[in-house]
Order: structure tokens, then C-alpha cells, then sequence
């Protein structure tokens, strides 16, 4: 079996296949695994506790315990539950650890090995070719190749579309004046149309500040820094060590996610909260179920697309209900107006909305709380009072 991608994803799926008995190779792009980095690293404890991992300190820079939410006009909530209950993680060392795991269960990572191109038996994938010209012929591909979706396109599936994928800017930096244990995230057309800012405390003074945006997420996030009044006062004293570029994806997952021969996951496959972006915890989750079918299949010698499409079916009666919740969550922040996000800001806090997030929350998997805050009668009155500042171009 071969995997494409050595991010999360593909390691999960991996060390499940191994773990079952598979002959798993995980081929990596690039010279070191999780290198670059492209992601705030933020992830909810109990997530991880889902997927069964507990990772070194080695790996952990910080706990928080909540998020503070910045409306335009500087109106902001607190939402948090009197617990730590995320990490934040050095996203290389912690897909190293992971790269380890699946190692440690039989898999095989090699990295400087960029797949090209898919190897097809007619309409099945029948493994990958290099770009150095190797080809690997493999009963099963398991594709975590991530956002960009070339070889989900070849496989003849519909990869990620480019409107759902955000260019993204983010920065570490030391000598921030912030709060050591909340999250802070910021709104707003000039900062950040379509989703938002951030700063995530590393502790010490030191902190990830990003921007996701439909357009310029650099330029944005420089003239934030500088000049947007909350960001300004936590980082006119910090010094910026270094900065990257990535993807931010906000729609839903791809249509269709199987395929002869071929089973997609992660980014590749849009497994992403489109709220905050984040696809480590659901999107393992899906990988893992990737890697038990990807077992099934190869075990039994039945590769049949009705054997595979168990894969789909599992992850989507698992998950969808919250990403489909999510996106559109995420689709009508993104058409208010300032005023609008302003409106709502001040109505969660006023009406005591907040109170239902800290009880219901969940960071990975919203749609509870969604559904909860949509029982509450106080939730009509807040949606009322912003229904009036929405672009509806922008739906």
C-alpha cells in the first residue's frame, strides 16, 4: 500500500494499515517531515484523546483554555470553559512524532519523494510514478497529498475547489503582550474578508499571529499588526523571528472521496472544519477509518469499489452533519457586514448566548452546539438584529 503524504493524515491512515499487518509506504515531497509547517497548531485535548494520542512535552508548547472574539468595532467575548482544554503543538516535531508512531508500527516513510503522477489500470489506480521517473505499482493508494488536489483530479474525482481555498499569512513572533492562555481572533473586512485574524500565545511572551483572507493575507497581516487597534496593542513591543505562508480551506469535503484503487483524505479531501480551518482532529479521524478499509480490502483481495466505498460511507455518517453545520456557520459570518458582525458580537454577549458555548462547545465537532444555540429562542433575536447586514453576494 502506498500513501501520498507524510502530514497528519497520511501518518494516521498509515499506522493503522501497519498496525493490521499491511506493507504501508508513505511517500513525503519534501526533505524532512512536517517541513514547512503551515498551521497555527492548535489542537482540543479531547480531539486528540479521540484519534489516541497523547503527545510528548517535547512536542507541546503551550495549554490554553479559551478564545477571545474580536468584532470590528472591538466589541469581544470570552468563551472558555475554566479548563485547558487545547495544545498548542509545534506542528513539525508533532508530525515527526507521528511519523515515529507509524514507523514504530511497520510503515515505511521515505521523504524527498514527490509523487508525479498516477500509475492506471484502465479506470483504477494502480500505484504512482516519481517525479525522478520511479514507478511504484501498489494495489492500494491511500492519497493525502493535501490541498491542491493534482492527483485527486487525475484519479478523475473533483478536487477542493479554489474559491474554498484561502490564502493564508502567519508569523511567530516574541515580546507579545498577551493574555498566556486564550486564543484571541479577530474580525473584520479590513483585517481579514472572509474569516479572520489570530494570535495564539506560545507562552514566554512569544505567539503565532495569522490571517486568513479572501485576498493579500500578507499584506493584511502586516498592516493588522501595525495599525488594526486590539492586534496593535498585544504586538507593537514583538519582534517577528519568522514567517510562512499556507491554505486555509473553508467549504465542504469533496463529493466523492474513493475511487478505484484509491482512497482520499485530509486537506486532499476537504475534511476540514471550514469555521477555523482546522483538519487535524476530524480529518484523523477520517484516516483512520481509511486506514482499517485500506486493511479490509487488501486483506480480503477484495479491492471492488463497493469494499472501498465503506471508507465514505463510515467518515460521512461519522462527521458530516458537523461539517455540513460548520460551513454554513462559516459561509454567513463570511456575508456579514462589520455592522453585522458587530450586531452579533454584542447580541451573543448581551442575551447570555455565551453561556450555551461554554455548556455545549466543542471545538472539533460544533455542530451540538450549532443545533443548541438554534433551540434557544434568544438565538433568533441576536440573528435578527444582524440578518439586516448581510452582503448576500457573498452567500
Amino acid at each position: 500500500m502506498v500513501v501520498i503524504g507524510a502530514g497528519p493524515a497520511g501518518l494516521l491512515a498509515a499506522r493503522e494499515a501497519a498496525l493490521r499487518g499491511c506493507s504501508v509506504l508513505v511517500l513525503e515531497e519534501h526533505k524532512e517531515v512536517g517541513r514547512p509547517d503551515h498551521c497555527a497548531g492548535l489542537l482540543s485535548t479531547s480531539g486528540l484523546a479521540t484519534l489516541g494520542l497523547r503527545p510528548p512535552s517535547s512536542v507541546i508548547q503551550n495549554h490554553v483554555k479559551g478564545a477571545r472574539i474580536h468584532s470590528p468595532s472591538g466589541h469581544s467575548i470570552l468563551i472558555e470553559r475554566g479548563q485547558r482544554e487545547a495544545l498548542v503543538v509545534d506542528r513539525a516535531l508533532f508530525d515527526q512524532w507521528l511519523a515515529e508512531r507509524a514507523t514504530d508500527a511497520g510503515a515505511v516513510v521515505r521523504v524527498e519523494a514527490h509523487v508525479s503522477r498516477l500509475l492506471k489500470r484502465g479506470r483504477a489506480v494502480a500505484g504512482v510514478r516519481l517525479r525522478d521517473g520511479t514507478e511504484m505499482p501498489s494495489r492500494l493508494v491511500i492519497d493525502g497529498e493535501g490541498s491542491r488536489g493534482v492527483l485527486v483530479r487525475e484519479a478523475g474525482l473533483l478536487p477542493v475547489p479554489k474559491r474554498n481555498r484561502l490564502p493564508a499569512y502567519q508569523v511567530e513572533v516574541r515580546g507579545a503582550n498577551v493574555d498566556e492562555e486564550v486564543v484571541q481572533m479577530f474580525y473584520g473586512r479590513r483585517v481579514a474578508p472572509g474569516f479572520f485574524a489570530w494570535i495564539i500565545p506560545l507562552g514566554d511572551g512569544r505567539a503565532r499571529v495569522g490571517v486568513a483572507a479572501k485576498s493579500r493575507a500578507r499584506q493584511r497581516l502586516l498592516w493588522a499588526m501595525k495599525h488594526h487597534p486590539p492586534m496593535r496593542t498585544r504586538l507593537e513591543q514583538a519582534t517577528i523571528e519568522r514567517g510562512y505562508g499556507g491554505v486555509v480551506l473553508v467549504g465542504m469535503p469533496i463529493p466523492r472521496t474513493v475511487t478505484h484503487g484509491m482512497l482520499v483524505v485530509g486537506d486532499a479531501a476537504g475534511i476540514v472544519k471550514a469555521t477555523t480551518g482546522g483538519g487535524v482532529i476530524i480529518g484523523g479521524g477520517a484516516a483512520i477509518i481509511a486506514g482499517r478499509v485500506a486493511t479490509k480490502a487488501t486483506r480480503s483481495a477484495d479491492l471492488s469499489l463497493k469494499t472501498l466505498a465503506e471508507y465514505e460511507h463510515s467518515w460521512r455518517a461519522l462527521y458530516i452533519r458537523d461539517l455540513r453545520a460548520m460551513y454554513v456557520v462559516q459561509r454567513l459570518l463570511a456575508a456579514l457586514t462589520d455592522r453585522g458582525m458587530d450586531e452579533l458580537v454584542a447580541s451573543v454577549d448581551e442575551l447570555g448566548l455565551v453561556s450555551v458555548v461554554r455548556q455545549s462547545g466543542d471545538m472539533d465537532r460544533q455542530g451540538r452546539v450549532i443545533a443548541q444555540l438554534l433551540r434557544n429562542p434568544k438565538s433568533y433575536l441576536a440573528a435578527l438584529r444582524a440578518i439586516g447586514h448581510v452582503n448576500l453576494a457573498q452567500l
